[in-house]
């Protein structure tokens, strides 16, 4: 089984680089969702006393329409972490080891299933040192001011905040020096595209001539 790590930086497409990835690859591919991990992660109730434990109550909000019960502000704590960088590594120093566990846990599932191709989403791949082994490492890359803008318009973030999240990952220039692979998305859906069928193309074509020669 292949593993294919996908990364860059913050908004810059590397969800819309995975589910194209996985619609041209089909059955043939498994995908792991860091981000989604990182949600499971903070539901439990552990990681509610954690934080609470860290942060105090302000972390905290009401379950909506359930009374009595709370869930973690992702905005409040979104806003905290990246104001002061020594909270941001104190939350990424117990997050990242279980998030690399569960990615680690599925990777063996996949390939126990006969899967060719593990997709591991992993936005933070650089800046936690590069430790889960890959094939393909592909860096889904876009220009600064094409971060900043999207931060502030698609996920309403104040340009403060915009900002230190930019400042909190490794330059999208040191990520694409190191990638296997890079596709650049400044512009439309359709130019992204494009550039992933390069990857996929050679792939699938090898698996068509396979197909052939067993007829």
């Amino acid at each position: 089984m292949l593993t294919w790590i996908i990364t860059g930086g913050v908004a810059c497409g590397k969800s819309l680089c995975v589910r194209s990835l996985c619609r041209l690859l089909g059955s043939r591919a498994a995908h792991f969702d860091s981000d989604q991990c990182a949600a499971e992660l903070l539901d439990l109730p552990e990681s509610l006393s954690r934080l609470e434990s860290h942060f105090g109550s302000s972390v905290l909000m009401p379950k909506p329409g359930v009374a009595g019960q709370f869930v973690v502000d992702r905005a409040w704590l979104r806003g905290e972490v990246f104001r002061d960088s020594a909270n941001r590594r104190w939350l990424e120093g117990w997050m990242h080891p279980a998030i690399l566990a569960a990615l680690e846990k599925q990777r063996r599932e996949e390939a126990g299933r006969g899967c060719e191709v593990f997709l591991a989403e992993v936005p933070l791949y650089y800046e936690i040192g590069a430790c889960v082994p890959a094939d393909l490492v592909v860096v889904v890359a876009s220009s600064p001011s094409t971060q900043l803008r999207r931060l502030m318009e698609q996920r309403g973030l104040e340009e403060f905040t915009a900002r230190g999240v930019l400042q909190s990952q490794l330059p999208i220039a040191d990520k694409v020096a190191h990638a296997s692979v890079v596709f650049w998305n400044d512009g439309s859906t359709q130019a992204l595209e494009a550039q992933i069928s390069t990857l996929t193309s050679p792939f699938l074509d090898r698996g068509r001539s396979k197909q052939s020669s067993e007829l």
